[in-house]
């Protein structure tokens, strides 16, 4: 199953529309993180106004992120630097090449869209190709253009590893490079990297436990040599 999840949305009417769409195309879990929803949401909403009725709200974002296996992010402003990495996206029809179960996707708020500490929760960010003369979309039909396209397959399922089981392996790998002298001012973006990497290769959670397992054990053996050697 695939998670749509709302990130404050101010104009309840958008909320609406959004479930709207999530039912044309076949999308029923619905989640709400500080967003506006009033009696007109359930109006726009129309025949789908259920979804929103049985929607789960949360009050942590980064909590609820940690039990899924893919995060997606969505965003109307498409980086010219090769170098950025924060907002680096895929189309639509690239994401549903890598969608599998367990997913969420997030569409963020009305004006400011998701901010860069909430990309930074996701494995791969989504932006739909649109005239550079005005390409951000309202955000209910950038959703109706995302969905259609993931709608076409059913995601892959599997025992895949969560965001807390990709968090704890780039712990690991944020300890290495601190052990290895990795320079200090590139370990953000390092970890941001290796979310992303690990998050979108799909790894089970037996194969990602032995990948932290191994480095884990690098980094006490790095440790221990330090210590004999009296290394700092």
């Amino acid at each position: 199953m695939i998670d749509v999840v709302l990130v404050e949305l101010k104009i309840p009417e958008n909320i609406g529309f959004i479930a709207r769409v999530m039912k044309n195309f076949g999308f029923r879990n619905l989640v709400l993180y500080n967003c506006n929803v009033g009696r007109v949401s359930l109006i726009t909403a129309s025949h789908a106004r259920d979804l929103i009725e049985n929607a789960r709200i949360i009050d942590s974002l980064e909590d609820y992120l940690g039990e899924k296996s893919l995060v997606i992010g969505t965003t109307g402003i498409r980086s010219r630097n090769v170098g950025s990495y924060i907002r680096k996206t895929v189309t639509p029809e690239e994401l549903r090449k890598i969608m599998r179960s367990n997913a969420a996707i997030l569409f963020g708020r009305e004006d400011f869209g998701l901010f860069d500490e909430e990309l930074r929760l996701c494995n791969v960010v989504v932006s739909i190709p649109t005239s550079e003369e005005y390409p951000v979309m309202n955000v209910s039909h950038a959703a109706a253009v995302i969905l259609y396209e993931l709608s076409k397959t059913e995601p892959e399922r599997g025992d895949w590893a969560t965001q807390r089981d990709v968090d704890v392996l780039v712990d690991y790998f944020d300890q290495l490079m601190h052990e290895v002298w990795y320079p200090r001012h590139r370990i953000q973006k390092s970890r941001v990297l290796l979310k992303r990497a690990f998050g979108r290769a799909g790894m089970s959670k037996y194969e990602m436990n032995h990948i932290a397992g191994i480095i884990r054990k690098t980094v006490l053996y790095i440790k221990h040599l330090k210590e004999e050697h009296g290394a700092k």
